[in-house]
């Protein structure tokens, strides 16, 4: 099998909620998983595409920043403007379209991503832990499980609010690469990224 499926491979995902929506490959595994066991990848990608950044539409932008700063507890709303949505979701292989722009720019995925891998190894460790216990019907066992279930339930927790968080960071770092504008580099390496770098946002024609 070709190995189009790298990391930092942009591909167009093909089937459930974000069908259509463009994404980058962030890890990609061709062996099957207790949990997977099918060729896949872990994908972030854009829930909505961007409008065209033009004068009109950055001045309406800023004059809706603006006011909300002028008033109170406004804080997360003016982070949410100032971020793009984003989705962070496991595929089957078969469901990704992989084109032919590939993504140097770092886009804060690496940093975001490593401390959601740390997190979900440590609630997989557990859910194993707590299956071992169910299946082995010890009195001995039941308050290690409970115990179990509990740092369980907390490191879940953990997991559910470190994708929240890696989701408005990486929209946030992706907002600020998409205002800074698409203008062509000297070398040839530059203006290539710079193309990869705006199909990504580009809204894709059917």
């Amino acid at each position: 099998m070709v190995k189009f499926y790298k990391p930092g491979k942009i591909v167009v995902v093909l089937n459930g909620r974000y069908a259509g929506r463009k994404g980058i490959i962030v890890k990609s595994n061709y062996e099957s998983v207790k949990d997977r066991k099918y060729p896949h990848c872990m994908v972030v990608g854009l829930s909505h595409g961007p409008r065209k950044p033009t004068k009109k539409n950055i001045a309406k932008l800023q004059a809706k920043i603006k006011k909300l700063e002028s008033q109170e507890n406004t804080v997360d709303q003016i982070k949410k403007l100032k971020s793009f949505g984003v989705f962070i979701k496991n595929y089957n292989m078969s469901h990704l379209l992989a084109t032919r722009y590939t993504l140097k720019d770092e886009l804060g995925i690496a940093k975001s991503v490593a401390k959601i891998d740390e997190l979900d190894k440590k609630v997989k460790e557990d859910k194993n832990a707590i299956d071992n216990k169910e299946k082995n019907k010890k009195e001995d066992n039941a308050k290690d499980l409970e115990a179990l279930k509990a740092k369980y339930g907390k490191e879940l927790d953990d997991y559910k609010e470190e994708v929240r968080n890696a989701k408005v960071n990486i929209g946030t770092e992706m907002y600020k690469r998409f205002m800074k504008g698409f203008a062509a580099g000297k070398s040839e390496e530059d203006k290539e990224n710079q193309t990869n770098t705006q199909f990504l946002f580009k809204k894709l024609q059917f």
